[in-house]
């Protein structure tokens, strides 16, 4: 059997051994369409519905912390929950569907790529950085879009307890 060593931030404390699930992020490389006048709502909608599944399933993620997780991790959700309400994120690719006629992943992946370009423009290495949270955000958007969204065991199943998560 292979084994392999990963170096990242912890997010709980302790030494963890055991079979690894990779929460692989979603390219932000998706199918380029037009769709017509009469698609529109309905893909308005869509990208509507898998905002309010994503802020649902950060605030499970949320709910589910264990009571002694470090406050940063419960802060670290806020701030993705923040970004997925702010009007630039929940709004801007909205009005790019309906002007432009740009599918629900194109519009999203149009207004991410355009406020991944300003923030590589920041001079402050700190905020510079936060670019990665808005794509983290999108990604977690694009993978209910495509319904390639990652299922993890629910937390009371066995094999659950066994895994880390990646």
């Amino acid at each position: 059997m292979a084994s392999f060593t990963l170096h990242g931030i912890a997010v709980s404390r302790g030494i963890a051994i055991g079979r690894a699930h990779l929460l692989a992020p979603a390219a932000l490389d998706v199918k380029h369409y037009l769709i017509s006048e009469e698609q529109v709502e309905a893909e308005v909608y869509r990208l509507q519905h898998a905002i309010v599944t994503v802020h649902k399933e950060l605030q499970t993620i949320w709910n589910d912390l264990p009571k002694d997780s470090p406050a940063e991790i419960g802060a670290f959700i806020d701030v993705h929950a923040l970004i997925l309400s702010d009007p630039m994120i929940s709004d801007v690719p909205l009005e790019i569907i309906r002007t432009r006629h740009y599918n629900a992943e194109w519009a999203l992946v149009t207004q991410i790529d355009e406020l991944s370009a300003q923030f590589d423009e920041v001079e402050d290495p700190y905020l510079r950085e936060r670019k990665a949270d808005i794509q983290q955000v999108g990604e977690r958007v694009l993978k209910i879009l495509t319904g390639t969204a990652s299922s993890l065991p629910a937390a009371s199943d066995a094999a659950a307890a066994q895994m880390i998560v990646v």
